[in-house]
């Protein structure tokens, strides 16, 4: 009787137990599973915020890209533009004769006992021109195309009357000397055609000497000329009337 009076009470407690342990696993089984789920969909997030935002640090680096090339590309447009305006300037300076040049050319000694004229140097002068000189230089006066070559007198110099030639207005002295740059072999060439040049001189016993070079120099102008008058022209467009 005993025995069976605490077999009852003890099978009701240890099926209460077995009862409220079920329900607790079952419980931690379920949130164990709603953990997992919200790691799972935390994971999922993460990765969509991730992979949006190397998305737009891709987009801002083909945008960096693109500026960059551009940059550079003007860059380059504005280095051919200086480069191109250097050149021109360059050329500029090498016409109006502000700089100085150096190439191969010929050297012509005139002496003082040879009867040359100014017209000679004219002469001279225009057959280099010719001949494809790029550039001339009497008694290191350079010749543009503002250059003057003449004749002037003097009537009161120590010696009386006498008359001299000039290039750009200054007096010449012997041994005139002219530099040409230019191809040696065709300067002279222009310059001893037969029935040229020379052969008028020679007529004159004038016989100017000849020397080529491989490397002469020729000065800049002793003074830059200035223009005071000229100005550029730009014709105004003219608006045609539309019928």
């Amino acid at each position: 009787m005993n025995k069976t009076y605490w077999q009852i009470p003890i099978t009701i407690v240890l099926l209460f137990l077995g009862i409220m342990l079920s329900l607790q696993f079952q419980a931690q089984t379920r949130i164990a599973s709603d953990l997992t789920y919200q790691r799972s969909e935390t994971l999922i997030a993460m990765v969509r915020g991730l992979s949006e935002k190397r998305q737009k640090l891709a987009l801002e680096i083909i945008d960096l890209s693109n500026q960059l090339r551009a940059q550079m590309e003007s860059s380059r447009d504005e280095k051919k533009l200086l480069e191109s305006i250097s050149s021109e300037m360059e050329k500029l300076r090498i016409i109006n004769g502000t700089t100085p040049l150096q190439g191969p050319g010929i050297i012509i000694t005139i002496e003082e006992d040879m009867p040359i004229i100014y017209t000679d140097l004219l002469n001279i002068s225009n057959e280099l021109w010719n001949a494809g000189a790029e550039a001339i230089s009497i008694n290191e006066y350079r010749l543009t195309n503002h250059s003057t070559i003449s004749v002037a007198e003097d009537t009161q110099g120590k010696d009386g009357y006498h008359i001299f030639m000039t290039v750009n207005h200054k007096q010449l002295t012997y041994p005139i000397t002219i530099k040409a740059i230019g191809d040696p072999h065709n300067l002279e060439k222009g310059l001893t055609l037969p029935g040229g040049i020379m052969d008028n001189l020679a007529l004159f016993n004038a016989y100017p000497q000849i020397e080529k070079a491989d490397s002469l120099e020729i000065p800049p102008i002793k003074k830059p000329t200035v223009y005071y008058f000229l100005n550029e022209y730009r014709p105004e467009e003219k608006i045609t009337e539309q019928t």
